[in-house]
């Protein structure tokens, strides 16, 4: 049977951007999007942020003003605009912040980027619905995992001249889209990082309040990765790791440090060091976020480039079945799955630490906060189940800020924008499970594994949980990043890949619960936090 491409037909309405004209342009885009196939949940979102942003024009613009709707497919690409006539008028700066970063949440948590622009004196608004998939992304990697191990398996059996020809065959294949991936790799983390710095909003979101989550998450995600390595490092065949403690290893981190400064601006991505990459990309964000009213145009071009980078990854991102089925195949051709005990030992420790994690995380809370931690536990475990069953932090959300503000009291002034914030950058799963499932790839591959080295990985884990791409693959690139940094060989990418099957929903519930007991702790120390409501018995 032939597939049938979903098309979303064209048309246009001209609205008054009232009362009515906003329920009306809002039944719109609700009559779109379903008919574009979106899930029901991302329908709801988007229509709460399209809602928001037409409230905003009103306010600012007045009620009189004719607005158009339009929708249709662009080479295959849905799409919703809205243009609005008047004054520039971007909804993602406006002066209430909270308002503001609730819809850009809505719209991430739906799987959308918002792309605005002022063009001949009308403001645009363009969103572009995800393609509804023709078959569960797990299902896809779980079929291609199969098929390869069959195919290897079989072209086992057959004579020599066969298996040297499927080699032949399969390796230039890998290399190829090995290739396409390391080039989207640099430019990817680079923009990622650079533009969530940008959409904090303005240095005064970067108050008392933004201030001390956004350290307190950062730090989180270094210390649980830092303590998992030091913790299950020895599980596994460290040997230099000795001879290279003291003096040496001193030396060895503090110019990897110093390392992190590029010379040149081209050198990290010609050779593809991330922490370069990454600490450019801080220092580009934090000055954009600056002089961000200085720069219009300078932010506008870095918010394209992103927006450009990922559609090119998510593109990318179709073919990962076929990356995955062709790297197990030239593997197990190549006999290179005799001994796999590593790197399933990696992949145990590293579900391992992420069930541990959320029960010491809400163990530290309950004596901070002097809770029943029995209690705490049943509260939390909703939120943890719902992110364990579907591996999505989007699917949790709603659980997740009603649980924050009614069942553990933390106020809506930190939930509203610490929760979508943190299912951004709050990645202590993501962390900890990129670099334990690496030092398991690393003892099956052999590379030594001394202080120095165990520094770098933690350093780039955590830097990569941070900037892991929101976008089906993301954590391909993420992978190909770390290995590379660690000097694991680029066919272990496909191991990963594999094991990440798995590790993906423990990564992400461990980090949902792990996120809740945070604003627990970072709610208290603000004195946001309403303790009637976390000790109320349910």
């Amino acid at each position: 049977m032939k597939r049938k491409t979903k098309k979303l037909a064209g048309r246009e309405h001209l609205v008054t951007l009232n009362a009515e004209g906003i329920d009306s342009l809002s039944a719109l885009a609700v009559e779109a999007l379903t008919e574009a196939g979106t899930d029901h949940k991302d329908v709801v979102r988007l229509r709460l942020a399209v809602e928001e942003i037409l409230m905003v024009w009103r306010d600012t613009l007045g009620e009189d003003v004719d607005c158009v709707f339009r929708c249709g497919s662009r080479l295959g690409r849905m799409y919703i605009e809205i243009i609005v006539p008047g004054m520039r008028m971007d909804p993602g700066e406006t002066e209430d912040e909270t308002g503001g970063i609730l819809y850009s949440s809505l719209l991430a948590q739906a799987g959308v980027s918002p792309i605005y622009s002022y063009r001949d004196g009308q403001n645009h608004l363009a969103l572009y619905p995800p393609n509804p998939q023709r078959m569960n992304p797990l299902v896809q990697l779980v079929l291609a995992i199969a098929a390869a191990a069959l195919c290897g398996f079989l072209c086992l059996a057959l004579p020599n001249p066969v298996r040297t020809a499927a080699e032949a065959a399969a390796e230039p294949l890998f290399t190829a889209l090995m290739g396409i991936i390391q080039t989207l790799a640099g430019p990817m983390v680079f923009l990622s990082v650079c533009w969530g710095i940008v959409c904090i909003g303005d240095v005064q979101v970067l108050g008392r309040i933004g201030r001390t989550i956004i350290l307190r998450f950062i730090a989180a995600i270094y210390v649980t990765a830092g303590i998992s390595a030091l913790c299950l490092v020895w599980l596994f065949r460290p040997e230099d790791g000795i001879a290279a403690s003291g003096e040496n290893a001193a030396v060895q981190i503090y110019s990897m440090i110093l390392g992190i400064i590029p010379d040149n601006i081209l050198s990290p991505f010609l050779e593809g060091n991330s922490l370069q990459i990454i600490f450019m990309a801080i220092c580009a964000g934090l000055v954009l976020l600056l002089l961000k009213e200085k720069l219009p145009v300078l932010c506008a071009l870095v918010e394209q480039l992103n927006i450009a980078v990922q559609f090119m990854m998510e593109t990318v991102s179709r073919f990962i079945p076929l990356f995955t089925f062709v790297s197990l195949f030239t593997m197990i051709l190549s006999d290179s799955l005799t001994g796999l005990g590593g790197a399933a030992k990696g992949l145990i420790l590293a579900v391992s630490a992420c069930v541990i994690w959320p029960l010491i995380y809400a163990l530290a809370a309950s004596l901070r906060l002097k809770v029943s931690y029995p209690m705490l536990l049943r509260k939390l475990l909703p939120t943890y189940l719902t992110a364990l069953a579907t591996a999505s932090s989007s699917a949790a959300l709603s659980l997740n800020l009603d649980t924050c503000e009614n069942k553990l009291g933390i106020s809506e002034r930190i939930s509203r924008f610490a929760v979508p914030l943190g299912q951004v950058i709050f990645k202590t799963g993501a962390g900890t499970g990129f670099f334990v499932l690496a030092m398991g790839l690393a003892e099956y591959y052999g590379v030594a594994m001394p202080l120095s080295w165990v520094v770098k990985g933690v350093l780039t884990s955590g830097l990569l949980a941070i900037a892991a791409p929101p976008v089906p693959g993301g954590s391909l690139t993420c992978y190909t990043v770390l290995l590379a940094q660690l000097g694991i060989p680029e066919q272990a990418v496909a191991l990963a890949i594999a094991g990440n099957v798995i590790l993906d929903f423990f990564m992400t519930s461990c980090g949902v619960s792990c996120l809740q007991s945070e604003l627990l702790l970072s709610a208290k120390q603000l004195g946001l936090l309403d303790e009637g409501i976390l000790k109320k018995e349910e």
